[in-house]
């Protein structure tokens, strides 16, 4: 499984809000799921899902802030608003896509969770 760890962040003395914070090289993945998955939550397990039960052979997509290319074994994923190719290359990663379907699940039942307790 992916590691990371949850970080809460405080605004005014509350908790406003979470990130998954992962290794400096899956550092991408924490904008990934805040900026994208939690946005197009279903569109996004949509596409991974037909990737993953073979209705297709891969599938890419471009979010808010990141973009990403699934296939069966791995995915990638890359920064969109970056037009420096070193700090595109730095930032790219790539993960086990179905660990990263499994960790998308997470992440929204984290979000789902914080949201409920945090109205």
């Amino acid at each position: 499984m992916l590691n990371y760890k949850i970080r809460y962040i405080e605004y005014c003395g509350r908790i406003d809000d979470f990130v998954f914070d992962f290794d400096k090289k899956l550092s991408l993945l924490s904008t990934f799921l805040s900026s994208d998955v939690t946005a197009f939550e279903d569109w996004i397990k949509s596409d991974f899902d037909k990737v993953l039960s073979g209705e297709c052979a891969t599938k890419e997509f471009f979010g808010n802030v990141c973009g990403v290319e699934i296939t069966p074994d791995t995915t990638k994923v890359f920064n969109n608003l970056t037009d420096d190719e070193e700090e595109y290359n730095n930032t790219c990663c790539k993960v086990d896509t179905k660990e990263l379907r499994l960790l998308i699940d997470v992440w929204c039942n984290e979000v789902k969770k914080f949201k409920e307790k945090n109205r």
